[in-house]
């Protein structure tokens, strides 16, 4: 770790434990440097600017930030996260950010600014992250620390940008109703464009999810038994939502690997989980991901060119006929494909359920099994 990425996750690790203070050996144990480190950059970073309170046997704080003019490297650090964001945007600079996506994976990544937009539940930062080479979207209250690095934005064609035209929708509690739009009597682009921002979400924890893992996050073979789950229960879902919708056979997406002929008998719930893992055990944790986000680019696919009739009314609920459910709430509301893959990533390791879960049991436990 450089020094200017320990400043950075080191104002992040404060900001993120405020207002409570954080003792220096606990500091350097996350930092994995010594407490004497510790104390030499937080002493640089006071004399910066950083607003630090030292507390007597219990650690360090820091106050809330006044706002120092961003005009420095060393300013921006100890700046509040938005004006160092705004005047990366002004400059078209480069930003180094402290981030933690939704799966709760904390990265460091360059990021070109290129601008500022708030969203009904939250505000993002729009810019081509160096680290992923490609477009992305930061929600500003997820960034830790931000640093701008002295480096130049480089223009950028407007082709190379369209995920920037597309704020996701915010993601809705699992205990709230779909919005009105989505309900029978809602419109037909509002179920839609739900639905779409749904999946674009569920796809980025996705993406987020194998970056921790390749840079050596902890769970990865809990990972690899829960995205083999995934990856057929929702080719079965997804499957099953498109048949009931259009009245056509099941047609499944991805690449589904070979399953013994008694996979399609009624067999009990642990029984066809079993199948499902010894048919993905010849897979590579890669192999079973890139599987599931083909499925979930189909069903994007699908649910962007569908008639719009389908989107208004309700359908017959394939797992709980003969109940009927908006399109919309099939795809993307509870007990649908988004929402069981959202449970299971919320208890890996780093999601925010990762302390309510057994690990042994992480697919045992599915809500599908209740």
């Amino acid at each position: 770790m450089t020094r200017a990425d320990r400043l950075l996750a080191l104002v992040a690790e404060l900001r993120g434990a405020s207002p409570a203070p954080v003792p220096a050996a606990e500091l350097a144990r996350r930092l994995a440097v010594s407490q004497s480190t510790v104390r030499r950059d937080l002493g640089m970073l006071a004399r910066a600017g950083l607003p630090l309170l030292v507390e007597r046997g219990r650690g360090y704080s820091v106050r809330t930030p006044t706002a120092p003019s961003v005009s420095t490297e060393a300013s921006s650090l100890v700046a509040p996260v938005r004006d160092t964001l705004t005047e990366a945007v002004r400059g078209r600079r480069v930003v180094r950010l402290d981030y933690t996506g939704a799966s709760g994976a904390r990265t460091r990544r360059d990021v070109e600014a290129h601008g500022l937009v708030t969203a009904p539940y939250g505000e993002y930062l729009m810019g081509w992250c160096r680290t992923r080479e490609g477009p992305r979207l930061f929600r500003v209250d997820r960034v830790g620390a931000a640093y701008l690095t002295g480096r130049t934005a480089a223009p950028r064609e407007p082709h190379e940008l369209p995920a920037l035209l597309r704020v996701p929708l915010p993601r809705r509690p699992a205990d709230e109703p779909a919005p009105a739009g989505t309900r029978r009597g809602g419109t037909a682009a509002a179920g839609r464009a739900w639905t779409l921002g749904r999946l674009r979400e569920v796809s980025g924890r996705l993406t987020d999810l194998l970056a921790a893992l390749r840079s050596g996050g902890e769970g990865t073979a809990a990972a690899r038994a829960v995205l083999g789950h995934l990856a057929e229960w929702t080719r079965w879902q997804v499957a099953a939502v498109r048949a009931v919708a259009t009245g056509a056979d099941l047609e499944f997406d991805g690449d589904r690997p070979p399953f013994p002929d008694a996979f399609d008998d009624d067999v009990p719930f642990p029984a066809r989980e079993r199948m499902i893992q010894d048919a993905m055990a010849p897979r590579s944790l890669a192999e079973i991901a890139r599987d599931l986000h083909m499925i979930l680019h189909a069903a994007s696919r699908w649910a962007g060119r569908c008639d719009a009739a389908l989107w208004r009314g309700a359908l017959p609920d394939p797992a709980a006929a003969p109940a009927t459910r908006p399109l919309a709430d099939l795809l993307a509301g509870r007990g649908g494909p988004l929402a069981h893959i959202e449970w299971h990533l919320d208890r890996l390791p780093g999601g925010p359920h990762a302390r309510d879960a057994r690990p042994s049991a992480q697919v045992t436990d599915c809500p599908l099994h209740r």
